[in-house]
């Protein structure tokens, strides 16, 4: 069968479109007096009719693009005739700006469009004009338009002075290929101009610089946008090593007329303190970098007048001292169920953050600080100059572990899993064989505590060196074949404490960080093969470290981390490696909820009880999550403690 070629019809199609060409070169007052409205409807059906021809015609893509725009030209003609309307101007120019306010020397875009809806085509020529700007890629611009095309470009224009600029009115001369000539202006466009000023204003204000000690230093720093546009500010003042409480240190965006006050205390010991200078830096839209430079401050602290008191009068002093969740650790070291307290030296000043109960007192000539306490309940911290001891949070509290708890969770843990991965064994399609080593990696850390005593010269307690805990790498690796071993799968479990924490304050409060325990083993682990790792903490472990193990996707790596005490283990769930290993070593628990605050008062309560030795440490805990509602029960200690 014949079939015509896509030229053919264009050619056909093209003949037909004669009949109809006056349609374009009569005006539409023309058409409107020659032809009666029964004629120019004929003519309407009979082009949507070609139209619709055209559309599925096998025509080359251009001749069908060409012959649909001059359909749709002479159907616009013929309904604004029919409507009584206006002509369609034979080109348009529209343009808008992407801003009505803009920076002195900053980029405003000029958005232009231009229509030609003449059937010919036509050569444009872009004349720019406008006060108070200027234009980087020039004031003229050539543009050839096809028949019905429209087409956009985009004119940068830019601010030169503060005020008002103008832009416009943009003149474009078209010449079209049948000679025709016209000239089209656009609208104006008026653009508010405002002053590029990026100005901080910074002042640091020390409210007291001679205090007694005891009482701390206020510090205020007042960041204020005083300029003309939004500043990325950064200021941390350079105070770390320092007792600190409040916000020293600040990143953020301030927008103009804003303001920031950063307010801080910071608690020294008696003599002439220097607070360092410090830079603020802020950061303007278009890159630039300025700085602050905030002079030092002097703060002289007087000492505080110790209080002479006889010595057996301390379990006095100790009981008629106010408690709350603060209820102090020990300078000179209160020990409950005990006639005297116990002194402890420190090689360091000693300072003592919120509402912990303590005095000043001479004994012998001799000025001591005493705090009343139960260790659970306060944190120690060595801050390089000094130590700090301060009020355990209510999550420190319920992490914290002492010498004998850690080394009974870490003993129990290795025998629960030593019985478990023995048996264990990981689907690899064949006979699967077992090879398995425990390594004690806490004989260097002891030694190492040895020698800084011996350094000091203090003497060595071996009892308490003995009863740390061991941290432990259990590795069981699994392997095919006999003869040929072919090492298949790995699981490595490290139980681990921070033995150094333990030995010198007795007491771990703060949650493990993956990166401590990876420390310790990371030369040790073979990550040749498929490998499951099992990190084990009887303090927990940061929220940092679980929400980095709850997104963990390494292919052929698998890794958990088990809160000792809780039992609860964290991982990746949708990991099926892990999933499954989880189910044989942990169990389901909840989260800690916040205190309520009307918990508060019985929160209080407890912890005096503590301290006068009402309850014990196992009640004390059970208690405490009683009022948090948590169904979980804290084991005894072992018999030493």
């Amino acid at each position: 069968m014949y079939r015509r070629s896509p030229i053919s019809t264009a050619v056909e199609y093209y003949r037909k479109l004669k009949e109809t060409e006056f349609i374009e070169v009569l005006s539409a007052e023309e058409l409107k007096a020659n032809y009666s409205r029964k004629d120019l409807v004929k003519y309407i059906d009979f082009l949507s009719k070609l139209r619709s021809e055209v559309l599925s015609a096998d025509l080359y893509p251009h001749h069908r693009k060409d012959i649909l725009a001059k359909i749709d030209r002479r159907l616009s003609k013929l309904k604004v005739v029919l409507s009584g309307g206006k002509e369609t101007p034979m080109l348009e120019i529209l343009i808008e700006a992407d801003k009505s306010e803009v920076f002195e020397e900053e980029v405003a875009k000029i958005s232009c469009l231009l229509v030609n809806n003449y059937f010919r085509e036509a050569k444009v020529i872009l004349s720019l004009e406008g006060v108070g700007v200027s234009f980087p890629k020039g004031r003229s611009y050539t543009i050839y338009l096809a028949p019905g095309e429209k087409y956009s470009l985009e004119i940068p224009a830019v601010a030169e002075k503060t005020g008002e600029a103008t832009i416009g009115p943009i003149v474009a001369e078209a010449t079209f290929s049948d000679g025709k000539r016209i000239n089209v202006k656009s609208k104006l466009l008026k653009i508010k101009v405002k002053p590029y000023r990026p100005m901080l204003e910074v002042v640091r204000r020390v409210k007291s610089k001679n205090i007694r000690e005891g009482k701390p230093a206020e510090v205020e720093i007042i960041l204020r946008n005083v300029g003309t546009t939004a500043l990325g500010v950064s200021v941390v003042e350079p105070i770390e090593g320092m007792k600190i409480e409040g916000e020293y240190k600040w990143r953020g965006v301030l927008k103009p007329g804003e303001e920031k006050v950063l307010r801080y205390k910071i608690h020294l010991p008696s003599g002439s303190h220097t607070l360092p200078s410090t830079k603020v830096i802020y950061r303007d839209p278009r890159g630039s970098t300025w700085e602050k430079l905030l002079k030092e401050e002097v703060i002289e602290v007087k000492p505080a007048k110790a209080e002479e008191i006889n010595y057996s009068s301390l379990i006095d002093l100790f009981f008629k001292s106010a408690f709350s969740v603060g209820v102090g650790y020990l300078v000179g070291k209160y020990i409950v169920g005990k006639k005297l307290p116990e002194i402890k030296k420190y090689s360091k000043p000693v300072f003592i953050q919120g509402n912990i109960p303590w005095k000043k007192i001479e004994v012998k000539g001799q000025e001591i600080t005493i705090v009343f306490e139960h260790p659970i309940a306060t944190v120690t911290e060595d801050r390089g100059s000094y130590i700090a001891l301060r009020p355990a949070t209510l999550e420190e509290i319920l992490s914290a572990t002492d010498i004998r708890l850690a080394r009974t969770l870490q003993l129990e843990f290795c025998t629960k899993v030593e019985n478990i991965f023995k048996y264990w064994r990981p689907r690899l399609g064949e006979e699967v064989n077992l090879s398995y080593k425990k390594i004690n990696l806490s004989k260097e850390e002891k030694e190492a505590i040895r020698k800084e005593l011996e350094a000091k010269r203090e003497v060595i307690n071996e009892k308490k060196l003995s009863m740390l805990p061991e941290n432990t790498l259990l590795e069981f690796i699994y392997y095919t074949g006999s003869f040929f071993r072919r090492k298949e799968f790995a699981i490595h479990v490290l139980t681990y404490s921070r033995l150094r924490k333990l030995f010198y304050n007795e007491i771990d409060h703060k949650p493990l960080a993956k990166a401590e325990a990876l420390k310790a083993i990371e030369k040790r682990i073979r990550k040749d093969i498929e490998h499951v790792l099992i990190l084990a903490s009887p303090t927990g472990w940061d929220q940092k470290s679980i929400e980095e193990v709850e997104s963990f996707i390494l292919p052929n790596s698998h890794i958990l981390l088990v809160d000792l005490k809780t039992g609860e283990a964290y991982f990746n769930k949708n990991d099926p490696i892990a999933c499954e290993v989880a189910s044989l070593i942990a169990k389901e628990t909840t989260g800690l909820p916040p205190i309520p605050k009307e918990a508060r008062k019985e929160f209080d309560k407890l912890t005096e009880m503590l301290v006068k030795g009402e309850i014990n440490e196992k009640e004390y805990l059970n208690k405490i999550l009683e009022l948090l509602g948590v169904k979980i029960k804290v084991k005894e200690k072992a018999k030493q403690s």
